[in-house]
Parts: structure tokens; C-alpha cells; sequence
């Protein structure tokens, strides 16, 4: 399992930094890659050749500056970085220019860490949330002030559409952390029995198994972003999972943020989000 962990050497990165040394520290097949993207402006007056030479040596200098970032986070607790690589990468636009290099690298999930922002901010999109919105590749999102801690149990937001196929994905990457997992379903009316029947039978079949369903029922003066936040704040789960629907309209775009990118803001433990 690869992960690329991205920093931009700021307090608020250091989440991302720690939440992924947990994961290697928990599972032996994860290898890390710590990823910093920088744009180099040329002056008018420099050679292509000294250009050239000075993106190489700045480049070389900070992957030794992201080295230090890395162990200076971690401390005296160097466990789960055996073998990390640590990369600069010349850029033109950070967030396209990191889903680039995490496809052609083949990359199984990105970390990258958040903080709150305002709703301009959400709207108009911030690295994390371009990265939530455009990424092929499964995202975990971390609080920037996250500190390790045992990853036991993980919530599963689901609209039970999809759910054989989302739970498989889910099951997955909740055994190699031995997480046991919640499936938390939110209705507006009752339940509809049949879907219920059926999805009781998906989570019987499944092969992880302990996985419970938990259906509550909509707190209409409430959007989803805010039931699903406080039920988080109450209960703790150690992960919060959710789908996105990426293929949206531009109007939906504007108007309409995505839930999952919402959530990255207004959640306090990590949320990994997979696209639909």
C-alpha cells in the first residue's frame, strides 16, 4: 500500500505526517512517500542551462528540508518511516500537479491535512478540497491538530445505494487496520423495509465481519454535514468513511458544495473519502 503524504512544511500539515507514521506503524505493507510540490519562477534574464541548474539544486534541497520537516515531527519515534521517500516536485498548479504525480507513480491513497475555513474558502476551493473533488485515487483528510492514537473502529456513511460494491472497498482497508466498522444510514421517514432487508443481507454476506448497521432518522432542521458532525463528536470513531460523487455541474459546483468536502472542514478525527 502506497500513500503519498503531502506537506507544505506548515504546522497545520504536520496531521497528515503523523496520522500516516501511525498507519505504517499499524500495517507492515504501508511505504510512505512525503510530498512537497513548489513552483520555480524563471527570471527573464537566467539561461534555460542556469534555470536548468538552479531548479535541480533547490529541488535536491528541499527534499532535505522535508526530510528534517518529517523526523522533527515525528521525534524520537522513527518507527513506520523506514524506507520513506521524500520528494519536490516542480510544479505549476500544486493540486493537478500532485493527482498527476500520484497516478503516474501509482499511488494506492493520498493523506493530506485541513483546517477549518470560511464558506468563501469552501466555495471557492482550497488545495484540500480540489484534491477531495478531483482525485480518482481513495483520500484520507486529516485534522491538522490530529495526534496518534488507536484507529478501533471506523464509521461508514452510506445512502445504502451502492452498498455491496462501497463495502467491499470499505471491508478492505478496514482488515489491514483491523478496524471493525459502523454503517451509519440516514433517513428522512421511516425505513423502507425491503432496502433494509436487503441491505442486512449484503452485511451478513460479507466476508468482515461484526460490521453493524446503524439507521437514525433525519433531524430536518439539521443538513447532513451537521448531523453527521455531531454524531462523530458523540460517538468517536477512530475514521469517518464516505463515498463522492465526483461527475457534478458546474452550477452544483458553485452553489452546491460536495458533503465530503464539507465534512474535511467540520469533522475532528480523519476522513478518508473514495470517489463514486
Amino acid at each position: 500500500m502506497k500513500i503519498l503524504v503531502t506537506t507544505d512544511f506548515s504546522a497545520n500539515s504536520k496531521g497528515a505526517v503523523r496520522f500516516a507514521q501511525t498507519l505504517a506503524k499499524k500495517y507492515k505493507g504501508v511505504r510512505l512517500v512525503f510530498y512537497h510540490a513548489v513552483e520555480f519562477m524563471k527570471p527573464s534574464v537566467w539561461s534555460d542551462a542556469h534555470y536548468s541548474r538552479y531548479k535541480k539544486e533547490e529541488t535536491q534541497r528541499l527534499e532535505q528540508e522535508l526530510r528534517k520537516f518529517v523526523r522533527s515531527v515525528a521525534g524520537q519515534n522513527t518507527a513506520g518511516l523506514k524506507g520513506a521517500e521524500y520528494v519536490a516536485d516542480a510544479c505549476g498548479s500544486v493540486g493537478r500537479d500532485m493527482l498527476k504525480y500520484a497516478r503516474d507513480h501509482k499511488v494506492n491513497y493520498i493523506c493530506i491535512a485541513t483546517r477549518g475555513a470560511g464558506i468563501l474558502r469552501k466555495v471557492l476551493g482550497t488545495h484540500t478540497s480540489y484534491v477531495v473533488e478531483k482525485s480518482e485515487i481513495p483520500v484520507f483528510v486529516i485534522p491538522s491538530k490530529y495526534r496518534a492514537k488507536a484507529l478501533k473502529r471506523a464509521t461508514y456513511l452510506s445512502d445504502l445505494e451502492n452498498l455491496k460494491n462501497e463495502l467491499g472497498e470499505v471491508s478492505s482497508v478496514a482488515k489491514k487496520l483491523s478496524m471493525k466498522i459502523e454503517v451509519l444510514h440516514y433517513v428522512s421517514v421511516l425505513p423502507h423495509e425491503d432496502q433494509m432487508k436487503k441491505s442486512m443481507e449484503i452485511i451478513r454476506k460479507s466476508s468482515n465481519k461484526g460490521i453493524q448497521l446503524n439507521v437514525r432518522k433525519s433531524n430536518l432542521e439539521q443538513s447532513l454535514v451537521e448531523r453527521v458532525s455531531e454524531y462523530v463528536t458523540k460517538s468517536k470513531p477512530g475514521m469517518l468513511i464516505m463515498f463522492t460523487k465526483r461527475e457534478r455541474s458546474f452550477f452544483e459546483r458553485i452553489f452546491l458544495p460536495s458533503k465530503s468536502a464539507e465534512l474535511t472542514y467540520s469533522t475532528k478525527v480523519p476522513v478518508l473519502i473514495y470517489s463514486k
